[in-house]
């Protein structure tokens, strides 16, 4: 398994790559370590360096890294390869079909190849369809989708047969982790949670509660996550202090409690507009049974029952965010009714458990 740094594969992948053993299959996962993260010991897998980093300055060392890619591959000479997120996917995909080796891809959302707004954004889709078609023209592959807007895409492209497509809904929860509390009684926490980049929709969140923060009620608005520094739409340090300080909105920074701290948050609110897979993040709202405010846009929308577990609102628009906010706290039957519905949402589709045992059976069917 390739998974682009080692913190996404942490908080995404671990359980599948810890169920190996059980499944009587010998896994290495590379994965490029971050500055705060180190070797781990693991018993059931193991855990390496990737040739492949997370970013590439210049194209020249991506091409290094495909020929490191390559050998090794070549070298190991695996029954499967199973790549995660855009950059694995793509290089580790054409080395799989060189090397005839049986390859899974998982498309966590189509990423910001999936922008057209300029003629060079057009050229770069068009490549990357090219690419996609090569890997996938083999029946010895299979595609991971974690929305079906993403699946659309990939059919109305003609990337692969549909029968070689499956879709799973995100990376799913450990439900005995994150379950409900019964400690929101008088609360009026407004939670948002992601890692801090504009397009997770920060700085609408900051300008609902900034318009909020007039309000008697007693709101609270409460935002956790790291910064990214190496995403394009990364926001500073510096600037989300004072966003947060202009906007009445405590920053919690990254937390590890995060379970804890979404179960005991009155409404969980995610604005994003990034292209997304299926934000775990959702699925651990629902998972704590705490009534999701979030965008209708890929991804997001696919872990939210319209009106039932949450509030869908358009994306860029705080007023939409303040409205549906408002709407929810001056409705509390409603939000306990959500909140049962989002429990039993994430109780019925978003059992890590059984998207472990969804990966082990495309695994074995292509071994």
């Amino acid at each position: 398994m390739f998974v682009n740094i080692d913190w996404f594969f942490l908080s995404h992948r671990l359980p599948i790559a810890e169920a190996a053993s059980l499944n009587d299959v010998e896994m290495n996962v590379y994965t490029d370590f971050s500055k705060k993260n180190k070797l781990y010991d693991y018993q059931n897998f193991n855990l390496l360096q990737s040739p492949l980093t997370r970013t590439s300055k210049f194209f020249g060392l991506e091409i290094l890294e495909f020929i490191k890619a390559y050998f090794l591959i070549r070298k190991e000479k695996p029954d499967l390869v199973h790549a995660v997120t855009i950059k694995p996917m793509i290089l580790l995909g054409i080395v799989a079909r060189l090397t005839r080796t049986p390859f899974v891809g998982t498309f966590a959302g189509l990423g910001p190849v999936i922008n057209q707004t300029i003629w060079l954004q057009k050229i770069r889709f068009r490549i990357v369809l090219l690419v996609y078609k090569f890997i996938y023209n083999s029946k010895s592959s299979i595609i991971i989708c974690q929305s079906e807007h993403d699946k659309k895409i990939l059919l109305k492209f003609r990337v692969c047969p549909e029968s070689r497509i499956t879709l799973i809904l995100g990376s799913g929860v450990n439900l005995k982790r994150f379950k409900p509390t019964f400690s929101k009684k008088g609360k009026k926490n407004i939670l948002m949670a992601c890692r801090m980049l504009s397009d997770k929709g920060v700085k609408e969140f900051c300008a609902s509660a900034k318009y909020l923060s007039q309000d008697d009620r007693g709101i609270k608005f409460l935002l956790a996550g790291p910064t990214d520094e190496l995403s394009p739409t990364s926001i500073s340090e510096k600037e989300l202090k004072l966003l947060c300080i202009d906007s009445n909105v405590e920053y919690l920074g990254n937390r590890k409690d995060i379970n804890t701290l979404i179960a005991s948050a009155s409404i969980f609110v995610l604005p994003s507009y990034y292209p997304e897979g299926v934000p775990k993040v959702l699925m651990e709202a629902a998972s704590c049974g705490t009534p999701v405010i979030t965008t209708d846009h890929p991804g997001c929308r696919d872990a939210v029952i319209e009106n039932v577990t949450g509030i869908l609102v358009e994306p860029r628009n705080p007023e939409e965010i303040t409205n549906a906010i408002l709407n929810m706290l001056d409705h509390p039957e409603t939000l306990k009714r959500m909140a049962k519905a989002s429990r039993k949402l994430a109780e019925d589709y978003f059992d890590e458990n059984e998207v472990v045992c969804q990966h082990y059976r495309i695994y074995q069917k292509l071994i």
